[in-house]
């Protein structure tokens, strides 16, 4: 056995260092053919997916995305970018099926109620699975310059079913997973770039993040990507100070520190900017549709506090008490004592559209009028007390459901985007538009299951759990940092930026666990980081085995300095 994996392993290492030989002795394949052969790779899940599985929906959120005028919902509850924009496909599908009628073009008043069809649903897939193989190429593209490498990486990338399920379910998770890859990849630029970054990298990276808060507002998080990837360098830079044995090479390391420092600033400054833009982006297109601007963050609170149903009576008694007791308001003092009456009648659901309408009943009693805005009002401030400052059982729930996160694997996180799915066969009268869909027409759960049993493409890696993958992220930056250090290579800017990914992922998936209820689709933003981080590492890993010197990280100061009389010293301190 063991001399035919000694076999197996020669002639695959032969049929490897060979295919080597022969893409190195074809520049013009490289030149030409290359960027369509990786892209084609990339493609391959998303056609196959485009002819072979209906589309998928993100239950009653994606139907109020694409079908509700703007206001309240589309505007303030769920991010208005997706909301807005995935009505083009929308419209020109729709289009399409009136001229093919004979009937006139729609109007632009499509944009206001639209209109769900199959041809409308289709071209946003498309424009969906198109968007994140172009993506998935520009960041690929970014890490390695090698192409081979960049083959290995788009297989891995086209082998892995949960972004190309996304992609294929309509939700506001869709755009904000493109969204979040560019934002990765022109991260990766500037940090590569560090010494003097581009001014048109810096507008990319606004205009993305600012797109991606207004997509999703979880998503604001992601402006802390770059500043803790530079702090994380500068921090490495200046460490590096106090072991540096010559004059030169300690001005050198402070320098960049310094360099580290200021593009951090300008980073942060960058973030707050993008925030502040969306937010008034937001309170623009409320005016515009005579909505009153206002958070409603409380709302979705309330889904957090479902926790409460798994405590004993005292426990959850004398939560309330400790909470209700965090504020002054007599608001929250209500919808406490409203909460103890929901959960003594049935504390093993707790129905938030009803407790809502109670809560409107509830205030309406003392004071006249009560508009959505004074409702959510209450909501917010009844969440602050629940957050500020967290009580133990309440913090208890949060580390119940993050270390579920940790827990989860790829196929869970793509069944429940068939689950959110058949949510349509149980509630079809709140989502008349779906009747009609080639989703719904003529299926029921059962079939909708089946679609995703019988295609073994959904179902792997099931050993891949985030636990699991987060060990191999260590291990890889681990054999990265040092291969790095043998090869006398850049280390810190790569490792810090794969380490600030890794660190946002989770920090975006602890915040969720604060805000709201588990769902397998939070966990989304987690995993894409972490393989972002991953993919990068293995690129870089490579590059710096295969490549006689590194292309990433080419700090020109650094060379300027290798041209002075201690070469040695300045490798050594890489």
């Amino acid at each position: 056995m063991q001399q035919l994996k000694r076999s197996f392993s020669s002639i695959w290492l032969q049929t490897f260092s060979r295919f080597r030989m022969w893409v190195n002795a074809r520049p013009g394949l490289l030149r030409f053919g290359a960027p369509f052969i990786l892209l084609a790779v990339l493609l391959i899940p998303s056609i196959w997916m485009l002819s072979a599985i209906p589309p998928l929906w993100r239950d009653v959120d994606a139907y109020v995305q694409l079908t509700r005028p703007p206001g309240f919902e589309t505007i303030l509850r769920y991010g208005p970018l997706y909301c807005f924009v995935a009505r083009i496909p929308l419209y020109f599908g729709f289009a399409i099926d009136c001229l093919k009628a004979g009937a006139p073009v729609p109007s632009v008043s499509f944009f206001i109620h639209p209109t769900l069809t199959d041809s409308g649903v289709l071209a946003l897939l498309v424009s969906q699975h198109l968007a994140l193989g172009l993506a998935t190429f520009y960041f690929i593209a970014a890490t390695t310059r090698i192409f081979w490498i960049r083959l290995m990486l788009v297989a891995a990338w086209a082998a892995n079913p949960l972004f190309y399920t996304f992609a294929h379910c309509i939700g506001t998770e869709t755009l904000s997973m493109i969204l979040t890859l560019l934002i990765g990849t022109t991260a990766l630029r500037i940090v590569r770039d560090c010494r003097k970054v581009p001014t048109k990298e810096w507008f990319v990276l606004g205009i993305l993040l600012w797109l991606s808060i207004l997509t999703r507002h979880i998503n604001a998080a992601l402006a802390g990507l770059l500043p803790l990837t530079l702090f994380l360098l500068a921090g490495y830079r200046v460490t590096r100070i106090g072991f540096a044995s010559r004059k030169l090479l300690r001005r050198w390391h402070w320098v960049l520190a310094t360099r580290s420092l200021q593009n951090a600033t300008f980073a942060v400054v960058t973030g707050i900017l993008c925030i502040l833009l969306a937010n008034g982006a937001s309170r623009a297109m409320c005016y515009a549709v005579q909505t009153p601007y206002h958070s409603a963050f409380g709302v979705t609170f309330l889904f957090r506090l479902k926790f409460l149903a798994g405590l004993s009576v005292q426990e959850r008694n004398q939560l309330l008490e400790n909470v209700s007791s965090n504020s002054d308001s007599h608001d929250v003092k209500n919808v406490i004592s409203l909460l103890r009456r929901a959960l003594a009648a049935d504390a093993s659901n707790l129905d938030v559209r009803a407790f809502k309408k109670e809560l409107e009943a509830s205030l309406s009693l003392s004071q006249m009028p009560v508009s959505e805005e004074t409702v959510d009002a209450a909501l917010n401030q009844t969440a602050w007390a629940f957050l500020y400052p967290p009580q133990q059982v309440f913090l208890r729930a949060v580390v119940a459901d993050f270390d579920r996160s940790q827990e989860i694997n790829i196929p869970d996180v793509v069944r429940f985007l068939f689950v959110t799915t058949t949510f349509y066969f149980s509630h079809s009268a709140s989502m008349p538009q779906f009747a009609s869909l080639i989703t719904f027409r003529d299926n029921n759960t059962e079939q909708i299951f089946a679609i995703f049993k019988q295609h073994s493409y959904f179902q792997h890696p099931k050993n891949l759990t985030y636990r699991v993958l987060l060990v191999l992220c260590l291990m890889t930056l681990t054999l990265f940092v040092g291969i790095t250090k043998i090869r006398k290579q850049e280390v810190a800017g790569p490792a810090s930026y794969a380490a600030a990914l890794t660190l946002v992922g989770l920090f975006m998936m602890l915040a969720n666990c604060f805000l709201t209820v588990f769902q397998p689709r939070f966990t989304l933003p987690m995993w894409e980081l972490t393989v972002v981080s991953v993919s990068f590492l293995l690129g870089a890993t490579m590059e710096s085995l295969f490549s006689p010197s590194s292309h990433l990280f080419n700090d020109r100061l650094h060379e300027q300095v290798k041209r002075s009389d201690q070469p040695k010293e300045v490798n050594r301190g890489m």
